[in-house]
């Protein structure tokens, strides 16, 4: 398996260039499709109805996601310029997360960037990132806000905790960590007895990568109840110079509520380097 195709998300934030740095190399890589996607959100409905220039305010709008999109466009053709990536360009109106999920089903793998509260020309729909990550049913490689990171899957760290989710997360990173110069299995053991039949240990990680010609190293540490585990991973991802973290999102998101696990809600509000996700 490789990402035949890929999706980046493009919308007018400061952080949109490094997205697209990553999105290419990784087309370049596995040849893959880039297809990038205009993404920046609805107009206020209650301008439109409720202001006496709502057509005004609607045209305005309509205006700016059109400039949003000539800067986005250019962008994504300056960053595969004299690569051999084919492009494609999709600029529907009005853009949602509902309308990456919905496109995310053409694509191998997504890429999107960290919420960055201090960029008021980012996309801010609430939960945007959460929502896309728990609904899209594709990988999603999520890069952080802060940094600059000039390639990712040389070093990687891959959180195990033997559910679904973890093995899900490994079998959809395969191709990026077949191309890995080391590779790390990171586990925590609690200290409490209660276990679960359906969590397999670390090992099972480990052997079912080498079955695919990926060595990696095996690390255990004991963890004490009430622990933050996603700060002892990045502490981790540090102290190893890992450039790629790859975990499994734990929670659910419905029309009404988004629920996420600890780890998966550490990693997306602290990353300090990039993260692969599945779920």
């Amino acid at each position: 398996m490789d990402y035949a195709t890929i999706l980046v998300h493009l919308d007018a934030s400061r952080r949109v260039y490094q997205r697209l740095h990553l999105a290419t190399q990784l087309a370049v890589q596995f040849q893959s499709t880039l297809v990038g996607l205009l993404a920046v959100g609805k107009p206020d409905p209650a301008a439109m109805r409720y202001l006496v220039d709502g057509d005004r305010y609607l045209a305005s709008y309509n205006e700016w996601q059109y400039q949003v999109g000539e800067r986005a466009r250019h962008a994504l053709l300056d960053a595969t310029d004299g690569t051999a990536v084919t492009t494609k360009w999709l600029a529907p109106d009005w853009a949602t997360a509902a309308t990456i999920q919905a496109e995310a089903h053409l694509a191998d793998l997504v890429v999107l960037g960290q919420h960055d509260p201090a960029d008021e020309d980012a996309y801010a729909e609430p939960a945007f990132v959460e929502s896309i990550v728990l609904e899209c049913g594709r990988p999603v490689l999520v890069v952080p806000y802060a940094g600059w990171f000039p390639g990712i899957g040389k070093t990687v760290l891959v959180t195990w905790n033997g559910s679904r989710e973890s093995a899900r997360a490994i079998h959809d990173a395969l191709p990026l960590l077949r191309r890995a110069e080391t590779v790390n299995v990171v586990s925590w053991t609690s200290s409490s007895p209660l276990t679960y039949p359906w969590l397999s240990p670390p090992q099972y990680a480990a052997e079912w990568l080498a079955r695919h010609g990926v060595t990696a190293q095996m690390l255990s540490y004991p963890v004490d109840a009430g622990e933050d585990i996603g700060q002892l991973l990045l502490s981790q991802a540090a102290d190893r110079n890992a450039d790629l973290i790859v975990m499994g999102a734990y929670g659910h998101s419905r029309i009404r509520e988004l629920a996420l696990g600890g780890v998966t809600r550490t990693l997306l509000r602290s990353m300090t380097v990039p993260v692969f996700m599945s779920h």
